[in-house]
């Protein structure tokens, strides 16, 4: 009979990733009602304690702002970002924050674009659901990312109550890769995207999608690196919204080969971020 001692070892061998893994996709909890937190060191204390205890080795992290404005005003991105910077500082590094901004003023965002990645050595650029990727005022935004050599993790999904106003379907995001292929564009929530929006960014070599959002679904890392290839999907837990442990057994426990997995959880996202990130070499 199988000891309770061994059922755990086995569980955690199952779940052990294999080696270093970067998460593509977290926010702090200051920007979620519901935790109780003593400012940035608790914040961070209690984050980058869950992640690795999963067996996350670093993270990119995108502040929404405490109150989670949808379309944020300049001052309340600057406030936004300065939180993910102080939670980079106290985390030691372990938080590799991106840059969140609102096409809705387009200078405004350059301009903060140049402060906190150009100035302040943030890894990337976050865009949420102010306008759709099919804005015009977007451009100035990309082509800043693709100056400064960074990536740009743009939401989208597909609700079957309908999107947002300004949330972004898949194809959005295919429009937008295509207008910029320079640009390097991370489209966040494989399982939020579902089947058809993978299809939507196939043809889009510079799209490269992240795991996150919603439950785990049977077979969707395995599509996406079907049809995407293993180069073009990335780890991201949407923590805390959603557990460490849970989104990192999607890869984990998916039907892929040990490189692929490697590629997925370190390699991708490793080659996507600008050398100050401080990863390290290929797994």
């Amino acid at each position: 009979m199988t000891s309770t001692a061994d059922l755990l070892r086995l569980v955690r061998d199952r779940l052990n990733p294999g080696g270093p893994v970067i998460d593509a996709h977290v926010h702090p909890l200051d920007n979620f009602g519901g935790f109780h937190i003593d400012g940035v060191r608790g914040d961070v204390d209690r984050l980058c304690g869950a992640a690795r205890r999963a067996g996350i080795t670093r993270a990119c992290l995108f502040s929404l702002h405490t109150t989670v404005p949808r379309d944020p005003t300049p001052a309340q991105c600057r406030q936004a970002n300065d939180y993910a910077l102080a939670m980079r500082d106290t985390s030691d590094g372990f938080f590799l924050p991106f840059c969140y901004v609102s096409p809705t003023t387009p200078d405004a965002a350059v301009a903060e674009i140049d402060r906190c990645v150009g100035g302040e050595g943030m890894v990337g650029i976050k865009l949420w659901v102010a306008q759709r990727a099919t804005d015009p005022r977007l451009d100035p935004i990309l082509r800043r990312s693709v100056d400064l050599a960074v990536p740009v993790l743009q939401h989208a999904w597909r609700k079957t109550t309908g999107n947002l106003p300004g949330e972004s379907f898949p194809a959005d995001v295919a429009d937008l890769a295509r207008r910029h292929p320079q640009a390097r564009i991370i489209m966040a929530h494989l399982n939020g995207c579902n089947p058809r929006g993978v299809e939507d960014v196939r043809d889009c070599d510079n799209v490269y999608v992240d795991t996150s959002g919603g439950d785990p679904e049977t077979g969707m890392v395995e599509l996406a690196v079907e049809r995407l290839g293993a180069h073009r999907v990335v780890y991201g837990s949407d923590a805390p919204i959603r557990h460490f442990g849970v989104t990192l057994a999607k890869v984990v426990g998916a039907r892929l080969s040990d490189a692929d997995k490697r590629a997925v959880l370190w390699n991708n996202l490793k080659g996507l971020l600008p050398e100050r990130a401080g990863l390290g070499g290929v797994e």
